[in-house]
């Protein structure tokens, strides 16, 4: 009784280690809670029921189908929570396979006793041990990068989860056949060591040489959004630039619309004096911009963004403290206003009828022992279902997404930072630029 005891136990170590394993580098399909619950039910149903055939069938039946039964929770685990690609799921699984070999082994080889229940003990501490360093490090370093991976990658899964089926067939092979490993003098330790070594040499080259293309791939695809965004924030400053001159045009022919108005007047034409007067102050309001600080590109495209908000209803209120000139393109800096501002009017836009609908904007630049930085912080009502994923928003636009990643790409090339957060109703965008060198 004591034995299935230890065996359940260890049929549970490894189901849990499975289980973080894969949530530690998949995409989660929802609602998270409920698969979670689904998954951890059947783990516990077939730990039972392989318990029960250890105890009647015996040990060496069990470890035969241990294999199978592993292999039956991961596809079962990946159907029901995984959101990734078959190929990519397969990749974690067969990775999860051969650390869990190796972990397995070892802990056997660092157990001091033969047999018995100190064997038995020492074996759970040495993979509990081994199994919390690999899950750390995944938690911790490894998924960022992974997920960056995923994201670029498409066919080229194939032939990696193909190199991670291999080695675990190789493995199988060393350790099971032609027997366990345990019940024979074990004169494989260096094969074992030789395959790992293999193992972790050609996931290195891989990861290594894929990194060196994704990271190629992402400088390119950051400098086609800058440059995309560049284009159209040059184009929205320069038709600003052109209201600025057609206000200023239309202030310096005052003088003749007053005459065409007197002349109006002095015809008895009053109805058509009142349309021309209607006419020309709707034209003046359109083109004039508010004073919203002293720097004339983000005056101009602030501006333009508190008009469509607040004509759609959002209450706004801006604080900025821009000085006339910045040590910044100021295409950067309109794209970065434009794109923060855009993302809060079409956050409140999306709230649900009877939530308050408002955009806050606070702008401060400083100056201190000749380092500037200038500090944006944007907050705008939200609804409660934004998803984050590596630090941004998930757009449900299609192709959405670039405004972020722009706004991201700014701010690391003024040496800054940016972060998205979205707590009780409030999305809040928040960038600092260090602008003590022109860039």
């Amino acid at each position: 009784m004591l034995t299935v005891i230890l065996v359940l136990f260890r049929f549970l170590q490894t189901a849990a280690y499975i289980c973080l394993f894969f949530f530690s580098l998949i995409k989660f399909k929802e609602p998270r809670g409920k698969r979670i619950a689904i998954t951890s039910a059947i783990f516990i149903v077939v730990a039972g029921a392989y318990c029960a055939v250890l105890f009647l069938y015996g040990q060496e039946l069990a470890e035969r189908l241990i294999i199978p039964v592993q292999i039956g929770l991961c596809l079962l685990l990946i159907m029901i929570c995984s959101a990734d690609k078959w190929a990519i799921s397969l990749f974690v699984m067969f990775t999860q396979f051969n650390l869990y070999l190796g972990i397995t082994y070892l802990s056997d080889l660092c157990t001091t006793e033969d047999s018995g229940l100190v064997y038995q003990v020492q074996y759970l501490l040495n993979r509990t041990v081994l199994f919390g360093a690999v899950l750390f490090f995944n938690f911790k370093y490894l998924r960022p990068r992974f997920r960056r991976l995923v994201d670029i990658l498409g066919k080229e899964w194939h032939l990696i989860t193909l190199a991670a089926f291999f080695f675990y067939v190789l493995e199988v092979v060393i350790l099971y056949v032609p027997r366990f490993y345990w019940y024979e003098a074990d004169n494989r330790w260096y094969l074992v060591a030789s395959s790992y070594l293999v193992f972790f040499g050609v996931y290195w080259l891989i990861f290594r040489s894929i990194n060196a293309i994704v990271e190629k791939y992402e400088g390119h695809e950051r400098e086609r959004i800058l440059a995309q965004q560049n284009k159209m924030w040059e184009e929205q400053i320069e038709e600003q630039k052109h209201a600025v001159n057609a206000a200023r045009r239309d202030r310096h022919d005052l003088r003749h619309h007053y005459d065409t108005l007197l002349g109006m007047l002095g015809a008895g034409k009053i109805q058509e004096a009142v349309s021309y007067l209607n006419i020309q102050t709707q034209r003046t309001e359109a083109l004039d911009l508010a004073g919203v600080c002293e720097h004339p590109a983000a005056n101009a495209i602030l501006s333009r963004w508190l008009t469509r908000a607040r004509e759609n209803g959002i209450r706004t209120e801006i604080e900025a403290s821009i000085p006339q000139s910045l040590p910044m393109d100021e295409v950067a800096l309109v794209g970065i206003l434009a794109n923060s501002f855009e993302n809060g009017v079409e956050g409140c836009l999306r709230c649900s009828d009877g939530m308050e609908r408002f955009v806050k904007v606070k702008i401060a630049y400083s100056v201190y022992n000749g380092a500037g930085k200038l500090r944006i912080v944007i907050e705008n009502s939200c609804q409660g279902d934004i998803v984050f994923e590596d630090g941004f928003p998930l757009s449900k636009k299609p192709g959405g997404g670039a405004g972020t990643r722009s706004i991201a790409y700014a701010a690391e090339r003024y040496k800054g930072m940016v972060e998205f957060t979205a707590q009780d109703g409030v999305f809040r965008t928040r960038v600092l630029l260090h602008l003590t060198q022109q860039t």
